[in-house]
């Protein structure tokens, strides 16, 4: 029997698998067979703990986030699947946000120290690693808790004001924390490295899309935008329809709406249908010049 389910057995509600460094201190802290870190609760007593540290290797608590950033790396980098890290458990997707800067050491700790401070009022949803020299990733597990998306963005466009240096940030998609994973990480990073604006504080996928449209005018290559594109193909072909009458009808409602012998109103509302699935707001030139060039790649 492997130690974690040893453990589990034995002591119960008082063994935990999962990293949280908000209360990491009211755990002994020890590593299973595949080096991930487990708590043990610290109402256990002397002997039973005695016992413990006689068959496994103790961890300080002061390594913990160490430990964890390393088996996020390793499974996101090295496409290690073995050692899935332990805060993967606690949902089922994950948004990456990488980052294009140009901090020296010092900086680089005081933007993880910002990105510390954004976590304790929201849960720890939030990772920030630093990769190869000018780029880094903030892995947000928060899914469908708080904070909110906005409250996220609020946060990178602060940050790029605090701190009068380079820096960028993409926000990508949700995607399944699953063994394909790494391959998705992969495939984001060298979009952002390729395709990136430095004009731009704050980058999405519609963003990384217009501009590899514009530059290539082919998206085959990369199928990574497959997983944007599901979010259209599942909409209704009357909206779709819609919003390309409106963008061929220079974005004029009451043109569009008799073309397609639609009352005005449910025109618009089919409108807006579009922009809640996908984000963009066709009313916008550059977003509206992104859904066409969309609707063109699934016609």
């Amino acid at each position: 029997m492997c130690m974690k389910k040893r453990l589990a057995e034995i002591f119960k509600n008082k063994c935990v698998t999962n990293v949280t460094p908000d209360d990491a201190w009211k755990y002994y802290w020890y590593y299973d067979e595949e080096s991930k870190p487990i708590g043990i609760s610290k109402e256990i007593s002397r002997i039973e703990r005695e016992l413990i540290e006689l068959n496994y290797v103790s961890v300080n608590i002061n390594n913990l986030a160490d430990i964890e950033k390393l088996l996020w790396l390793n499974f996101l980098v090295k496409d290690d699947h073995s050692k899935i890290p332990a805060t993967a458990s606690d949902t089922t997707t994950i948004k990456f946000i990488f980052l294009f800067h140009d901090f020296d050491t010092n900086l680089q700790l005081e933007f993880e120290s910002l990105v510390k401070d954004f976590n304790n009022n929201f849960g720890n949803y939030f990772k920030i690693f630093f990769l190869e020299s000018e780029y880094g990733v903030i892995l947000d597990l928060s899914a469908a808790e708080t904070p909110q998306d906005y409250e996220v963005e609020d946060f990178l466009l602060a940050s790029k004001q605090d701190f009068s240096s380079r820096l960028t940030f993409y926000q990508t998609i949700n995607y399944e924390i699953n063994n394909h994973l790494p391959q998705k990480f992969k495939a984001e990073l060298e979009l952002f490295k390729k395709f990136k604006d430095t004009n731009r504080s704050l980058m999405k996928c519609k963003d990384i899309f217009l501009n590899y449209m514009t530059s290539s005018g082919v998206v085959a290559e990369y199928a990574i935008f497959d997983d944007w594109f599901k979010q259209i193909y599942l909409i209704d072909t009357q909206i779709l329809a819609v919003v390309k009458c409106y963008l061929e009808n220079g974005f004029n409602v009451t043109t569009g709406s008799k073309v397609m012998h639609m009352h005005r109103n449910t025109f618009m509302n089919k409108l807006d249908r579009f922009v809640d699935v996908t984000g963009l707001d066709v009313r916008n030139f550059d977003e509206a010049v992104i859904a066409y060039l969309m609707l063109r790649v699934i016609r």
